[in-house]
């Protein structure tokens, strides 16, 4: 199993940026854009035993844990006295004894601080803001392409088949003749 610890305001940003949209946003748009954020995480570690910690800085007093909006993705607001740099930093080092954890940043800071040699069994790996959101974007168009997929059998009628279809189709029939 696998952890991945995501830096949510800086992959928020590269994602924007991937999408041609490098503008200022209000809080309204920013609580939307944050919440597809965390969807698109959500979708991403579905289906694995892999799990995710998205952890955004917050102007609040203190630190703040948000309702999981997955069975395995957790979300976090850091506060005044703790960043969320300060919060990657610390659920890194206390957890790679565990369990393998990627770190999604691109604060350099950050890495350099993360990615100092191992202490424990796991290693701490490094994953940019911008491979990320390349792989979350491969996740998405992965989803959409599959028969399966959200993009496609939107009518009942692609996805029963054509024997009961035409059963339908002759008792339809039936019910109009009669009146019904």
């Amino acid at each position: 199993m696998t952890l991945y610890i995501i830096d949510g305001y800086n992959v928020l940003h590269a994602l924007m940026e991937s999408r041609g949209r490098g503008e200022e946003l209000t809080p309204i748009d920013l609580e939307r854009e944050r919440e597809r954020l965390v969807d698109r995480v959500a979708s991403y570690m579905a289906g694995t035993s892999d799990r995710a910690i998205a952890v955004f800085d917050s102007k609040r007093a203190r630190l703040e844990r948000s309702e999981a909006a997955s069975r395995n993705v957790e979300v976090y607001f850091g506060s005044f006295s703790r960043s969320a740099d300060t919060i990657i930093e610390r659920v890194a080092y206390q957890l790679r004894r565990d369990e393998t954890v990627i770190v999604v940043s691109s604060d350099y800071v950050l890495q350099q601080t993360v990615f100092s040699p191992s202490q424990g069994r796991f290693p701490v790996v490094r994953r940019s803001s911008a491979q990320f959101v390349a792989e979350l974007q491969s996740n998405v168009r992965a989803i959409s392409s599959t028969k399966t997929g959200p993009g496609n059998a939107h009518r009942v009628e692609d996805r029963v088949a054509s024997e009961t279809l035409e059963r339908l189709r002759k008792l339809r029939d039936d019910l109009e003749e009669n009146g019904a």
